[in-house]
């Protein structure tokens, strides 16, 4: 067993590199635990989250009667280091129902990450030009998280390393150690899945919606001790479109072979948002015009159709996250297993029909046929909800020395891709966990 620290953060990922920057800034003793070992592609436009990926865990989902696979960045940076890595700010609307204060603590939050990783906006490929052409004045540039052709993640922003952090990688967490040996009352460290121990005066979990969930339920955190971990999380449905060689511009659809020596263009440059009425409410969607087929921006990916997607950004259905059948995680609980995802677990009917009615406005106006493919945006959160598992400084409920950071405690999920905003909560979350230690 290692000496006790002041700080110990579970996951190197984005939320884990501004918490363990900002409180060994502070100079407390800290220390970071990352399940994963290998470092990502530095390549901006490169998404290493496919089959033969060694930077990503997988965990099988349940969505539309089939199964998917959520990549989960499993690397220092975490999933900023294998996706997008689009920067879009919480609109102030969708902060009204987090809380009276929130407003201010996110904007606080917002330019203190702002400052450190400055995203860029990248000029519009020629997919993206000609969808926003189609809907006026509904076309909005993505800044994204990039220096060039170079990725800028939260380990580069941030370097909790640098800034005197001791980051462990390949260090997978089995469970949370207790004192007194039950689950509950005080964490006071955790158990590697090798066996090492590491105490801590609190522990602050980072390993994002799907790793902290399992992580909590691992350990004896969940409904039996009055944490709803896992219920109703929430998650942007995408269905996607192909292009058709016919309509669309010959320079994107038709130019499907990569150019070993050229790196692919920005996956998403721009994106449209759309009012969609359903049923005497109105739903937004966001069309995604992909500059490339997926199987350029993604190694060891099959070809596939050039697509489009669309996404719904106001869903009102939700899904859930439950402990696998099999009592045991296995020699590396971190690689995914354990964890039972039911993305469609309380579907609405509501989301189904914008979905469909969007769908069709988006063929009308783009001259596009064919049948739309149930996808997911990656986007899942609030697996550990702030108000029901934690208080609003991602403290646990009940239960000392234990913290939550990352996208699991969202209260909703914005009506943007939610990277920027774990970030930002991020920023504040750190802060408030500095505070508690001084």
């Amino acid at each position: 067993m290692t000496g006790r620290v002041d700080l110990l953060v579970v996951g190197a990922g984005a939320a884990g590199c501004v918490v363990a920057a900002r409180a060994a800034e502070a100079g407390l003793d800290v220390v970071v635990l990352e399940a994963g070992g290998r470092r990502a592609s530095r390549r901006a436009c490169v998404l290493d989250v496919g089959p033969d990926s060694e930077v990503v865990a997988r965990y099988p989902a349940e969505l539309d009667g089939r199964t998917v696979v959520l990549p989960r960045g499993r690397t220092v940076g975490g999933s900023g280091a294998v996706n997008g890595g689009y920067c879009s700010a919480t609109p102030p609307a969708d902060l009204a129902g987090w809380g009276p204060d929130w407003p201010r603590r996110y904007a606080v939050g917002l330019a203190r990450a702002a400052e450190r990783l400055r995203p860029r906006l990248v000029p519009a490929d020629p997919v993206a030009r000609w969808v926003s052409a189609a809907f006026p004045g509904r076309g909005v540039d993505v800044a994204q998280a990039r220096h060039g052709d170079r990725r800028v993640t939260a380990a580069d922003a941030w370097d909790p390393a640098a800034a005197g952090a001791r980051v462990l990688t390949g260090a997978p967490v089995r469970e949370l150690r207790w004192a007194g040996g039950h689950a509950g009352g005080t964490c006071d460290g955790v158990v590697l899945a090798d066996g090492r121990e590491f105490a801590a005066r609190e522990v602050v979990l980072c390993a994002g919606a799907l790793g902290t969930a399992a992580l909590l339920l691992r350990s004896g955190i969940g409904p039996a001790t009055g944490h709803p971990v896992g219920r109703r999380t929430e998650e942007h449905p995408e269905v996607l479109l192909d292009l058709d060689p016919g309509v669309a511009p010959a320079t994107t659809v038709r130019e499907s072979a990569p150019d070993p020596g050229q790196a692919p263009p920005a996956l998403l440059s721009r994106v449209v948002r759309l009012p969609v009425p359903v049923g005497g409410a109105v739903a937004e969607v966001e069309v995604r015009p992909y500059s490339v087929p997926l199987h350029r921006a993604i190694p060891g990916l099959a070809p596939q159709p050039h697509r489009i997607g669309i996404a719904l950004m106001t869903p009102a259905g939700r899904g859930e996250l439950r402990p696998d059948t099999d009592p045991d995680p296995g020699p590396d609980p971190a690689a995914g297993g354990g964890l039972r995802v039911v993305l469609d677990a309380h579907p609405d009917p509501a989301d189904a029909a914008a979905l469909a009615a969007a769908t069709g406005i988006v063929c009308d106006r783009l001259g596009l046929a064919g049948e739309p493919v149930a996808s997911t945006s990656q986007h899942l959160s609030g697996s550990a909800r702030m108000g029901e598992v934690v208080d609003d400084a991602g403290r646990v409920l009940g239960v000392a020395g234990l913290r939550v950071a990352d996208a699991s405690v969202l209260p909703a999920l914005p009506r943007r891709g939610p990277y920027y905003t774990v970030l930002a909560v991020a920023e504040d979350l750190a802060a408030h966990a500095i505070a508690g230690r001084a």
